[in-house]
């Protein structure tokens, strides 16, 4: 047996796996990185989970407590915790390495220019969102700009503003490169503009905001998809994309994800009655002052997005009922569950895109910014009136002061985009969390059984992160 062996036998690279002194050769080579860097976006809270971001509010209920997020919404936040508050942390910080990775070894690659350029300021923008992440669940969070050591890993969190400028650079840079085209899967223009409106719009940097969106909305590359409920299914989706800026993306057969059975059969979000409430008659009034209304008849006569987002009564296939999980309020989600693919099991998968940012998010960002600078002008009726007149509701009424704009665009942000993980987040920078939580009747505890605490703006470090790196300092409150 020794005789076979060579003198080099411990110099070999492994056959099974990419070497560096094989790699970053090509432009090839820099394709298949920007895949990897991509494959980031596909982390279960940044993708598949996101709804049980919306489980932390007054819009739903996990009845599995997956992800910690029952514990979470009643207060009991601990850096020992787990769940959504390591994934959040951890699988971010996993984006921010493989996008260093890219960036430290594309600087000297021989390749076209342009092609270089664009993957820089997609690997940017992905490299922002993960940070803005961050910064928006964490506030001060350790910024690293390129792959560190082990012990260079070993440093102090950065303030939050000093996170929120680098977040700008690597926009500013992606804005730059990238093609004014529409979205393809691909980050694009509108994408970078769109998330830079985003962060400057929950610092509330109202002008920046609107302009930002404005050159979106004039942009002619993106419009509202007509089918509200095709929007969130593969089918939908492929027909028209138009509305999407950035998603986490995946392909059947191979790279399908859970969504349909962790919503569908399993039910793990279940939307609160206070959510179901607050969708409005047809007629544009709520229901308690609504003549169109009927007790007897809850769900008729509403806001088209109730039936399109919530599942009210049971799934029935060829008249059959069509075995889900139980519900503790009653309601399921309906948004992007495709009752097309088949009856619920372990080999029904779906691979429809899990949206981030789209063109409603836009107009509502615009309309936002626009009435907290300069007031309810024509222009912020008008991009309210075009989400709104998508699912067939009537115009706002005229003559809103600013602060019933305000309650209105809020109404609309709620009912959009429902179980799109952004309501969690548009309640702590409204400073509105505290009252919207203490008012839900929360299951098994009533009344006030959710409790947000004024320390819980920022997430603790999880505390395998303050075991790993004793540099850092632990959020005030924990």
């Amino acid at each position: 047996m020794c005789s076979s062996c060579s003198d080099n036998f411990l110099d070999k690279n492994p056959l099974d796996e990419v070497s560096s002194q094989t790699f970053w050769k090509s432009e090839s080579d820099a394709y298949i990185a920007l895949v990897g860097v991509y494959s980031r976006l596909q982390a279960s809270i940044y993708s598949v989970t996101r709804y049980n971001l919306d489980c932390l509010t007054d819009n739903g209920y996990n009845t599995q407590n997956s992800d910690q997020v029952m514990n979470i919404s009643r207060g009991d936040i601990l850096p020992s915790t787990g769940g959504v508050i390591n994934a959040m942390y951890n699988d971010a910080y996993k984006g921010i390495s493989s996008c260093n990775v890219f960036l430290q070894n594309i600087a000297d690659l021989d390749m076209n220019q342009t092609t270089k350029s664009r993957y820089i300021g997609e690997v940017k923008f992905i490299r922002a969102w993960f940070y803005f992440n961050l910064q928006q669940f964490y506030g001060d969070v350790v910024i690293y700009a390129t792959p560190p050591t082990v012990e260079e890993s070993k440093i102090k969190q950065s303030t939050s503003q000093q996170v929120l400028d680098f977040i700008h650079s690597d926009l500013d840079d992606a804005i730059a490169s990238l093609p004014n085209e529409a979205y393809m899967g691909n980050i694009v223009k509108n994408s970078a503009l769109a998330l830079k409106a985003k962060v400057h719009l929950h610092g509330g940097e109202w002008t920046q905001a609107a302009a930002l969106t404005g050159q979106i909305m004039s942009s002619g590359k993106t419009s509202l998809y007509n089918d509200y409920t095709g929007l969130f299914l593969t089918s939908g989706q492929e027909s028209n994309p138009d509305e999407i800026l950035f998603s986490s993306k995946f392909l059947a057969p191979d790279n399908t994800h859970w969504y349909q059975i962790y919503v569908g059969w399993w039910s793990q979000p279940n939307p609160r009655q206070e959510l179901v409430d607050s969708y409005l008659c047809i007629d544009g009034l709520p229901i308690n002052s609504s003549p169109l209304y009927n007790s007897a008849d809850p769900y008729s006569n509403r806001d088209p997005r109730l039936l399109q987002t919530i599942q009210v009564e049971p799934w029935l296939i060829d008249g059959q009922e069509i075995q889900q999980e139980t519900t503790e309020t009653g309601f399921r989600v309906q948004k992007g569950v495709d009752k097309a693919i088949g009856p619920i099991g372990y080999d029904v998968l779906s691979d429809m895109d899990i949206i981030h940012l789209r063109y409603a998010d836009v107009l509502l960002m615009y309309a936002e910014a626009q009435n907290e600078a300069v007031g309810p002008d024509q222009s912020v009726y008008d991009v309210v009136n075009e989400v709104r007149s998508r699912v067939g509701m009537p115009d706002l009424v005229a003559g809103l002061t600013k602060d019933e704009m305000r309650d209105s665009i809020r109404y609309e942000r709620r009912i959009e985009l429902a179980f799109e993980g952004h309501r969690y987040l548009d309640l702590k920078r409204w400073g509105t969390i505290q009252d919207a939580l203490s008012a839900v009747d929360e299951p098994g505890l009533g009344v006030g059984g959710l409790n947000f605490k004024s320390h819980h703006y920022n997430w603790p470090f999880p505390q395998s992160e303050i075991d790993r790196n004793p540099e850092l300092d632990q959020k005030s409150g924990y």
